[in-house]
C-alpha cells in the first residue's frame, strides 16, 4: 500500500485511566480565543500575557486497552489514515501491557513513533529492548509528566514521522525512477546488443589478458567459430588460419602511440579460399597502459575481386585503345616477312633445275663420263638471269624475315604481359624490361609525334613489385607525354617531332625512373589536380582523367614509392618515380612509417608543392 500524505499530527493515546485522556486533551486542545483565566489575567495585568497554546494542529484518538488500541490503529491504517505517534501506558490490566501492545502495534505500522508512559520501574530498559529490540522509534515518559515534555515529545516525534514519511516517499519515487531507468538502461543495452549483432562487420573485444570478451555473429559466420568456443579463449589460440600470423601478433601488441591500426590481413577458410579482411585495431579506454583491444574488421574479398576486375578492365581498355596501333605495328613487319618469303620461294623455284643437279655434282662416286653427261644436260636447261645476285639476296631476305618475326614476337609478348591480370603478390621484377615492353606497346601513340630515347641502366637491380600494375602506370605517363607533344606540334609551337626520354638509375634504397618530354609542360592551373581521379585537361572524349590517378595509386599506395613532376614553363614536364628496393614490411622494420609524398616542382626552385592526393 502506498504511503499516504499525513494531513495532521495524529496521536493515539492508549491508557486505561480516563484522567490521563483528559490531561492529553487539555495539553493538545485547540481554542479559537482565550480561556477564562487568560481573560482574567488580561484584566488584572494587561493584554501582554504569553500564549500558552502550542499552536500545533494535533488530532487525538484514545483507547483504554492495548487490544482496543491495536484494533483502532489497524482500522485507521487500512482506511489510509496513519498515526504519527502513540502514547502507550505500561500497565493496563487486565489486558495487554505496554510492551505486548507495542509489539502488536508495530506489526501493523512498523514506523509508528511510540512513547511508553509509566509511573513504575517494573520493567528495565534492557528488558524492554530484549522484547522490542534496540530502536530509535521508542521513548519512555515518566509519570507524572510535564506538559512541556509531552508537547516536545509529541512535536518532535510527529515531525520525525513526517520526515520519515517524506523520505520514504522520496525513496519510493527514487526507486521508481531507478526502476524506470533500469528498464530504459536494459532496453538501451538490448538495443546496443541488437545493433552490435546487426552490424555487418566483425566486432571482437579482447581484454587485458588477451582473452576474447566479445564475439559478434559476423565473427561467428566469418571464422566458423561459435561464440561459446571463442569467449574466454586466448585470441591467438583460436583456430584461425592467418596467412601471416606475425602480422596479427604485431597488430595486437602495438605500442600505445600507435594504438589505432588500419591494415589488411588474409586468412584461409575451411575450403582453403583466401579471404581479405580490412581490419582496424584500437585501444579500449583512455588509459595509455590499457591492454584491452577492440577489433573491427570487414571481409573485403568481394571488393578486392571487383577491384582486380576493374583494374584488369582498365588495362584491357588501354590495350583496346592501342589495338589499332599495335595491329599496325604488327602488320608492318608481317608485310615484309611475307614479301621476303615469297621472294625466296620464287627464287628457289627458278633455281630448282640447278638444285636438282647438286646431289650428283657433290657425289664422290660420280665418274668423269657421268659429269660430262651432267654438264651436257645442264646446257639444255634454261639458266636464270642474275643467278649470283639471286643467291646473294636469299640470305638477306631470310635474315630480314627472322628480324621481322622477332619484332612481332616482341610486340605480342609485350601485349600479353601488359594485359595479364597479375595477382596481389609482389614478385621480383626488372623495371628496364617493363619499360621496354611499355614503350613497345605504346609505339603507335608516340612514333608519329616524337622519338623515344631509352637510357636504361645496365644490370639494374630488381624490385618487389606488381608487373601489370607498373606497366599500366608507365603507359599512362608515356601516353600523356605523347599527347602533350602531339598537341604542341599540332599548334605549330614545336619541331615536327618531340622527344620522350626514359631513364632508369639505381639509388641507395630505391630504383628511380625519369620520364621527360618537351610537350610544353602541364598548365599552371591544373598542376595541383593532375592526380585527382577524373580530372583531365583534354577535350571531351579524349581523356577519362584516370591516367595519372592510376599511376599515383600504383606507385605511391601499392608500392610505397614516391611520384612527383617538375615543370619547365613552355618546355616540358619531367616525371620522377622512385620505388623502394625492399618490401614494405622490411622498410617498416628499417624506418618508422611515413606518409608517402606526391609533389611537383615548377621551374622556380623555391616553389615546391607537395600533395597527398
Amino acid at each position: 500500500m502506498a504511503t499516504e500524505q499525513l494531513t495532521s499530527n495524529r496521536i493515539l493515546v492508549i491508557d486505561d485511566n480516563e484522567a490521563i485522556h483528559s490531561d492529553f486533551r487539555k495539553i493538545f486542545a485547540q481554542t479559537d480565543g482565550k480561556n477564562e483565566l487568560d481573560e482574567l489575567d488580561a484584566e488584572l495585568f494587561g493584554d501582554n500575557t504569553t500564549e500558552t497554546q502550542t499552536g500545533l494542529d494535533f488530532e487525538l484518538c484514545f483507547a483504554s486497552q492495548g487490544k482496543e488500541g491495536f484494533e483502532l490503529l489497524k482500522a485507521e491504517t487500512e482506511a489510509g489514515r496513519r498515526f504519527n505517534t502513540a502514547f502507550v501506558d505500561m500497565r493496563m490490566p487486565p489486558g495487554w501491557d505496554g510492551v505486548e501492545t507495542i509489539e502488536h502495534l508495530w506489526q501493523v505500522d512498523p514506523d509508528l513513533q511510540i512513547v511508553i508512559c509509566t509511573a513504575y520501574s517494573d520493567r528495565s530498559w534492557d528488558e524492554i529492548f530484549q522484547r522490542l529490540g534496540r530502536t530509535d522509534k521508542l521513548l519512555i515518559l515518566k509519570k507524572p509528566f510535564d506538559e512541556i515534555e509531552v508537547t516536545q515529545l509529541a512535536t518532535a516525534l510527529c515531525e520525525k514521522r513526517r520526515l520519515l514519511q517524506e523520505s520514504q516517499k522520496k525513496l519510493e519515487n527514487l526507486e521508481e525512477t531507478v526502476g524506470q531507468q533500469q528498464v530504459e538502461i536494459k532496453a538501451a543495452h538490448q538495443d546496443a546488443e541488437n545493433l552490435i549483432d546487426s552490424m555487418s562487420s566483425i566486432l571482437i573485444s579482447i581484454d587485458e589478458n588477451d582473452c576474447v570478451s566479445r564475439w559478434n555473429p559476423v565473427a561467428v559466420s566469418t571464422f566458423n567459430i561459435p561464440i561459446a568456443d571463442a569467449i574466454g579463449k586466448k585470441f591467438h589460440q583460436l583456430n584461425i588460419r592467418w596467412c601471416k600470423p606475425d602480422e596479427i601478433a604485431a597488430l595486437l601488441s602495438a605500442k600505445p602511440e600507435n594504438e589505432k591500426v588500419h591494415t589488411e590481413v588474409q586468412f584461409l577458410d575451411e575450403m582453403d579460399t583466401t579471404h581479405t579482411l580490412d581490419i582496424r585495431v584500437c585501444r579500449i579506454g583512455q588509459d595509455a597502459t590499457c591492454k584491452s583491444r577492440l577489433i573491427l574488421a570487414a571481409d573485403v574479398s568481394h571488393q578486392k575481386n571487383l577491384q582486380a576486375q576493374l583494374d584488369q578492365a582498365q588495362r584491357l581498355e588501354s590495350v583496346g585503345q592501342l589495338a589499332a596501333g599495335v595491329a599496325h605495328e604488327i602488320n608492318t613487319p608481317m608485310q615484309y616477312i611475307g614479301d621476303n618469303v615469297r621472294y625466296v620461294s620464287k627464287s628457289i623455284e627458278k633455281l630448282d633445275p640447278l638444285l636438282n643437279c647438286l646431289p650428283a655434282l657433290v657425289d664422290d662416286g660420280v665418274s668423269d663420263e657421268q659429269l660430262i653427261d651432267l654438264r651436257n644436260s645442264l646446257a639444255d636447261v634454261p639458266q636464270p638471269k642474275n643467278i649470283k645476285s639471286t643467291l646473294k639476296q636469299i640470305p638477306n631476305a631470310l635474315s630480314d624475315s627472322i628480324e621481322g618475326v622477332k619484332s612481332v614476337s616482341r610486340i605480342v609478348a609485350a601485349m600479353k604481359e601488359f594485359s595479364h591480370p597479375g595477382n596481389d603478390e609482389k614478385s621480383q621484377v626488372c623495371l628496364n624490361h617493363i619499360l621496354d615492353s611499355t614503350v613497345t606497346v605504346a609505339k603507335n601513340e608516340w612514333k608519329y609525334v616524337a622519338e623515344v630515347k631509352l637510357d636504361l641502366q645496365d644490370e639494374l637491380p630488381k624490385i618487389a613489385g606488381l608487373p601489370s600494375e607498373l606497366n599500366q602506370a608507365f603507359l599512362n605517363i608515356i601516353v600523356n607525354a605523347a599527347h602533350a607533344i602531339g598537341d604542341r606540334v599540332a599548334k605549330g609551337k614545336g619541331d615536327d617531332k618531340g622527344l620522350i626520354s626514359v631513364k632508369t638509375v639505381e639509388k641507395p634504397d630505391c630504383v628511380e625512373v625519369v620520364i621527360e618530354d618537351n610537350g610544353g609542360g602541364i598548365p599552371a592551373n591544373a598542376r595541383e589536380r593532375v592526380f585527382e581521379p577524373f580530372f583531365t585537361t583534354k577535350d571531351v572524349g579524349k581523356g577519362t582523367g584516370q591516367g595519372l590517378a592510376i599511376a599515383h595509386s600504383v606507385i605511391v599506395q601499392k608500392h610505397g614509392g614516391k611520384l612527383w613532376f617538375d615543370v619547365e614553363e613552355d618546355v616540358g614536364t619531367k616525371f620522377t618515380i622512385q620505388i623502394p628496393r625492399v618490401s614494405a614490411t622490411e622498410q617498416e622494420e628499417r624506418d618508422p612509417p611515413v606518409e608517402p609524398i606526391v609533389q611537383f616542382v615548377t621551374s622556380s626552385p623555391a616553389e615546391v608543392i607537395k600533395s597527398g592526393v
